[in-house]
């Protein structure tokens, strides 16, 4: 082992059993983020891929629909 700080991916089900109810999508995340402060309290650098997907996603949907032709 290493007294270096890691960077720990934490999994769950996001979307999972929600049936798309952000409410429950909403709850999953909630879970996913108290499971990451254990890990930053022990000196780790925890990471939940929502948190990287999901400004992504909302930004992405915003950006006008081109063709590759219109982009060249």
């Amino acid at each position: 082992m290493t007294d270096q700080p890691l960077l720990i991916l934490i999994a769950g089900p996001y979307r999972s059993g929600t049936d798309g109810e952000p409410h429950a999508m909403a709850a999953n995340l909630a879970a996913l983020e108290a499971a990451a402060w254990p890990v930053f309290a022990a000196g780790h650098v925890p990471v939940i891929g929502e948190w990287i997907a999901l400004p992504v996603y909302h930004d992405v949907a915003e950006i006008p629909r081109r063709t590759p032709q219109e982009t060249a």
